[in-house]
């Protein structure tokens, strides 16, 4: 019997007004964000590069906030591990941050994965992946890939859960893809707990997906529709790379575990919702649409803005062992 998805609606922001006003602010506060995805290959990743100049690089956090290890992956890339104590949880999430594979938004995220640990009681990772400035999306997965095996060595493989948001979230997707490609060669990688890709992408493959992408450009606030044809290209890097790794929403989801997608309906990448629900129904595997009416990219992670915490806190109750949520 084929397995079926849901689509659950989260938060409903269409007739909020304090949602109003922060949506005009937002729309001033990422118009240089949103102009700076809009060009040639090499126009924006000449502005992403200013961008990261601004970020300071990777640095461990010398506050007493928490308990920060780094491990370095493949001889030359970082890991930051954050623990509420010298002593590891029986569980873990692998939190992979978003930027559209050239941004450099790792730094920004460590506050976000301290609350994220503190609130579930789990451990976090957060892979400082390598960008696409230099190297293609399939060595950001092996890198990702190899965080996860190292985590293996120290919690039960359905104890971790795969949480991204943007270009990260789809990351933990394409993560999947490859774990099934390893595994069909003999491998035997155990697939995670739980998978929460919030607003992850997809290169559009055809121009009904481009044309999807169009009629939501008007409604995105941050992340013009024209860039994700261009990423197509920055991913590439010059390589020759499977489509599979781009067009991530065409995947192999084979094993995936239960999977809980979150879209707002407001971003251009809503367009790929019911893409990636038809391939994982497909391979035979489970996943929930939430949908944040009338929100914008990433909603669920920016539970500091009206309509979001609800949506922060259901990701929290599926992170937490108990299953209960938590409230900020």
């Amino acid at each position: 019997m084929k397995k079926r998805y849901n689509v659950v609606c989260t938060s409903d922001v269409t007739n909020d007004p304090l949602y109003a006003v922060f949506k005009r602010l937002a729309a001033v506060k990422t118009s240089g964000m949103r102009k700076g995805l809009i060009g040639t290959k090499d126009e924006i990743l000449a502005w992403a590069a200013k961008q990261n100049e601004k970020s300071g690089g990777f640095t461990v956090p010398d506050d007493k906030k928490a308990h920060f290890s780094d491990h370095i992956i493949q001889g030359k890339y970082h890991c930051l591990e954050i623990t509420r104590s010298e002593k590891r949880s029986e569980n873990a999430v692998l939190f992979v941050f978003g930027g559209g594979m050239i941004l450099d938004s790792g730094q920004a995220s460590i506050g976000l994965s301290r609350k994220i640990s503190k609130l579930t009681g789990a451990d976090v990772w957060l892979p400082f992946y390598p960008l696409c400035h230099k190297h293609d999306i399939v060595e950001n997965v092996e890198m990702v890939c190899e965080c996860y095996r190292k985590m293996l060595e120290y919690y039960r493989p359905e104890n971790i859960v795969f949480l991204g948001y943007s270009s990260g979230a789809a990351l933990i997707l394409d993560v999947i893809t490859y774990i099934n490609e390893l595994n069909d060669n003999g491998t035997g990688i155990p697939m995670p707990g739980l998978l929460i890709p919030v607003s992850p992408g997809s290169v559009p493959l055809n121009e009904k997906e481009r044309e999807r992408m169009r009629k939501l450009d008007r409604k995105d606030v941050m992340l013009p529709a024209s860039y994700m044809d261009v990423a197509a290209e920055i991913m590439r890097c010059g390589h020759d790379v499977p489509l599979k790794y781009i067009a991530t929403a065409h995947g192999d989801f084979r094993n995936a575990p239960m999977t809980h997608f979150y879209y707002g309906s407001s971003e251009v990448l809503y367009a790929f919702a019911p893409i990636y629900a038809e391939t994982f129904r497909k391979a035979g595997a489970d996943c929930v649409i939430h949908v944040g009416k009338g929100l914008h990219h990433c909603f669920a992670v920016t539970y500091y803005i009206p309509g979001c915490r609800k949506p922060f806190n259901e990701i929290i109750g599926l992170i937490r062992s108990d299953g209960k949520n938590s409230v900020l």
